[in-house]
């Protein structure tokens, strides 16, 4: 009977299942969702809910909802605003009574910013820049934070503060011997100073994700490695079929990290990758270009494209100096 039971209540799950169609009239059916609410049982709701508890329950859920959405609108704000003076036209900015909503209304000045950061192509070249660093970051993360929390090795603590030790150093005080020996190879202006800097464990912040995945590896329990063992799996099958489907996780938060930081970085793209067309060195240069012609971007100014290179490298001898 027990067992007759079962299978038929699992066959009243079965029937409950809806199609997506279904779903969405049941969700939009109006009609029952009135008939619904005039038939509730609101005297046992009262019961239930018109308490103390009830009520400081109803309360804290409010006030946890209000802290939200206020975190959320200062998060948001300048972006919303930022989307608003896109679409404003030069008279909309320059009047002092238009504040949100656009009297005129204009895609001038959206034009204008792609067509002088010629940005289609930098926005492709930023992406697949941005994603061959995050891989290969990834990979070294994995693999070198795996050996930190595994293994024991002389001078293991050693190279574990050198790790470290790449978070507190800035990346400018750096810069000047990376450029002087990525010139010597003939690299400079190219994607390989970046890519072999991340291949080697030197990247934007690799010591970070270095150190993110090694203490991620050291909170799982050492018994499933030791089970792969048993089974016959070395250390590499071990870790490739055991350990990183469980980092799965934080393998997708590195990742993030490294592609957002890649993507935004002024200093290595800058200094190393001058001439390479992408976003973040085309935004600082133009800023650079604008303010040494002194061209403010207002109205109808100056609407040529990016700075060329010539305009590039005395910017970069520039920081270059200034390091010094």
């Amino acid at each position: 009977m027990a067992m007759k039971k079962l299978n038929f209540e699992s066959e009243i799950k079965e029937a409950k299942k809806l199609t997506f169609k279904e779903k969405v009239k049941k969700a939009f059916d109006f009609k029952q969702k009135w008939y619904n609410f005039r038939h509730y049982d609101w005297k046992k709701w009262a019961r239930k809910n018109l308490t103390l508890n009830g009520i400081g329950h109803f309360g804290w859920i409010v006030l946890r909802a209000i802290i939200v959405i206020g975190l959320c609108f200062l998060i948001l704000y300048p972006f919303l605003v930022k989307a608003v003076v896109s679409f404003m036209s030069v008279n909309d900015i320059t009047d002092s009574t238009v504040m949100f909503i656009p009297r005129e209304g204009s895609t001038y000045f959206i034009k204008r910013a792609v067509y002088s950061m010629n940005y289609f192509p930098a926005l492709l070249k930023t992406a697949l820049l941005s994603l061959l660093v995050a891989v290969a970051q990834l990979f070294i993360s994995c693999v070198v934070g795996y050996g930190f929390a595994r293994f024991k090795f002389k001078g293991k603590n050693v190279l574990f503060f050198i790790v470290i030790l790449t978070l507190i150093v800035p990346a400018e005080t750096i810069i000047v011997p990376l450029y002087n020996r990525f010139t010597s190879w003939g690299m400079i202006d190219t994607i390989w100073p970046v890519v072999i800097l991340s291949i080697c464990g030197l990247g934007l912040k690799n010591g970070l994700y270095i150190y993110l995945m090694q203490q991620f590896f050291r909170g799982l329990p050492k018994e499933l490695e030791q089970s792969a063992y048993i089974d016959g799996a070395g250390p590499l099958r071990a870790f490739w079929s055991i350990m990183l489907p469980n980092a799965s996780n934080m393998m997708i938060t590195v990742f993030l990290f490294s592609f957002t930081w890649q993507w935004t970085d002024t200093t290595y793209n800058a200094m190393l990758c001058t001439n390479l067309n992408i976003l973040a060195n085309v935004v600082f240069f133009l800023g650079c270009y604008r303010q040494s012609t002194g061209s403010g971007g207002r109205g109808h100014g100056n609407t040529s494209r990016y700075p060329a290179s010539s305009h590039r490298i005395p910017v970069r001898s520039k920081i270059l100096h200034s390091v010094h």
